[in-house]
């Protein structure tokens, strides 16, 4: 452009006769404004960037649908960042992605429930988890109980229709019928009712479940609050003689993940999820089908929560518990009445594989489910472009009071090694040994533990590393594994590591003749239950979470996030 320039000048000055010092000034003058010209214009372009993505960080994940003024219960929901992030390379033309997509719903309330229930050979269980929630649920709220047979024998409609009831004829039950002629699997038959829904909310529940009344009002409060939002009920126990739940009943909702894709339950003073336990969860329709609802590729029962639960927190979404509505729910106890009655005719899947292939990325290193490569999960790659999904790393992060603070990803591994006996702590079987060291041997490698209750911060316990189990209750066979209580609310997994090993009784671990035992600290002889570290290293997790962490920024970016 500077050479244009200068060439236009020689011809205007020669063509009026001028010699050629006032050109060469002029081309001088020229080049220097435009030089000027062309650092401003850069220095505008990066400051004008720079905001941009500020704001998009502060920006609330709600606000994005286009709601307006949409009232979030929870401090910590506007805290859920929305940070506009580049499509996959998969992408044609690489576009930004809101973190979440968007939603076409604009400031609607969502007050009409479909709720779904996959069966397969139910039998009485389906008749009377319709009637419940026949009976439990407002008609002008109930959009419709949708039961998809999947491949029961007979149909579960000839069941229905010679039970005097005939609940599939009441008018308040508005009862439609989806069937598999083969039994596909539990998360197949919630693909077929949730897409075919036409309710506001959509509400999946096993087809052997009881609510009691009023269970959908703070359910649906909190998915109007944020549209975003998975709910999980109370989930109660299940009295089979009265279909209801049962007196003195516990209550659970949350869960967290573990790397061998499994779910383990807990508890501790928030309300947001990490981890759905599977059959009982609600949500807005238009953010199933957005999120692709399940993976259509999964067969058979056990996975897909995990799945569900990753597409959250991954895509913009979130998962709370509502501690005011509660469903009682049958567990399969020894009880013959809750036997399963099928089997699934599906070509068989490794779902939690395919979890850990479709959303662990990095991870996938250190997950403990089977391989499935990432061709068998490409179904996934349109969910993430759509919803501009993140890293695994980003759900550690957000819960890295459960991740480090409680333990499950270890900062360090090691042995312990009792100086009277010269032996190391070791897991045999279900409880507690002393053996010789050996550097590398699985069974001696120990790490903390859940949280410490005072101070908030890890550990309590001892774990062993690559499980997910902890020192428990004691015996006369000595310490026994259980799993651990990440929340540091079990007693009996309070074993604080100093010099000694600590028990809230005032006791201390020591070791006779290979057998760990317990007997007040104070009674302890020289060297006896003295126990040092050996064999220390800072496992592969850590350093992938560290590493990842620091490449995606989500410590420096997000540092207010909430940890639980």
């Amino acid at each position: 452009g500077v050479s244009l320039i200068g060439t236009a000048v020689e011809l205007i000055g020669n063509s009026r006769g001028r010699n050629h010092k006032p050109s060469v000034f002029l081309f001088f003058v020229i080049c220097v404004f435009t030089f000027a010209l062309q650092v401003g214009l850069l220095l505008h372009t990066r400051v004008t960037a720079a905001h941009a993505h500020q704001a998009r960080l502060s920006h609330p994940v709600h606000k994005l649908s286009g709601l307006g003024a949409v009232r979030v219960n929870s401090s910590h929901a506007a805290k859920a960042s929305a940070v506009v992030l580049r499509a996959g390379k998969g992408n044609a033309s690489p576009r930004e992605v809101a973190f979440g997509g968007e939603l076409a719903t604009s400031g609607k309330e969502l007050s009409t429930i479909s709720i779904v229930l996959p069966c397969a050979e139910e039998r009485m269980n389906a008749l009377n988890t319709v009637d419940r929630f026949c009976e439990r649920t407002p008609s002008d709220q109930l959009a419709e109980i949708i039961v998809v047979d999947d491949g029961s024998r007979p149909p579960l409609l000839e069941l229905f229709k010679s039970d005097k009831r005939r609940l599939d004829q009441k008018p308040g039950c508005k009862v439609r019928f989806l069937r598999h002629e083969q039994t596909i699997g539990l998360m197949a038959a919630k693909l077929t009712g949730g897409k075919a829904a036409v309710g506001d909310v959509v509400a999946f529940f096993d087809c052997h479940c009881s609510p009691k009344p009023g269970w959908h009002e703070e359910i649906l409060q909190q998915i109007n609050e944020n549209p975003r939002r998975m709910v999980v009920p109370g989930i109660t126990d299940l009295d089979l003689d009265t279909f209801d739940e049962k007196a003195n009943s516990a209550v659970n909702a949350k869960c967290y993940l573990t790397f061998d894709l499994d779910f383990k339950w807990f508890d501790d003073d928030s309300d947001f999820v990490p981890t759905i336990s599977g059959g009982l969860i609600v949500m807005g329709r238009e953010w199933f089908n957005l999120t692709g609802g399940f993976d259509e590729e999964m067969h058979g029962w056990g996975g897909e929560n995990l799945d569900q639960s990753l597409r959250a927190w991954l895509c913009g979404g979130e998962i709370t518990r509502a501690k005011s509505s509660r469903v009682a729910h049958m567990w399969r106890t020894g009880d013959p009445r809750t036997a399963t009655h099928y089997s699934v005719r599906a070509k068989h899947t490794n779902n939690r594989g395919r979890v850990a292939a479709a959303w662990f990325d990095e991870f996938i290193q250190v997950s403990r489910a089977g391989q499935v490569s990432k061709e068998e999960v490409r179904n996934f790659d349109s969910v993430k472009r759509r919803l501009g999904c993140r890293p695994f790393v980003y759900f550690l992060y957000r819960f890295r009071k459960v991740y480090i603070g409680a333990g499950v990803i270890a900062k360090k591994v090691f042995h312990l090694r009792e100086k009277s006996s010269g032996l190391c702590l070791a897991r045999v079987g279900m409880t507690v040994s002393a053996l010789p060291c050996a550097e590398g041997a699985g069974n001696q490698m120990l790490q903390l533990g859940n949280v410490d209750k005072e101070s908030g911060q890890c550990c309590s316990g001892l774990r062993h590393y690559g499980s997910n189990d902890c020192m428990d209750y004691m015996d006369s066979n000595g310490v026994h594994w259980y799993s651990c209580d990440v929340s540091g609310q079990n007693g009996n997994q309070q074993y604080v590591l100093s010099e000694n090993i600590r028990r809230p009784n005032g006791e201390c671990l020591y070791v006779d003749k290979k057998v760990v035992r317990a007997k007040p600290c104070k009674d302890l002889r020289s060297g006896e239950g003295v126990f040092e570290k050996k064999h220390a290293f800072e496992p592969k997790e850590y350093v992938l979470y560290k590493k990842e962490l620091k490449r995606h920024g989500f410590e420096t970016e997000l540092p207010d996030l909430p940890d639980n």
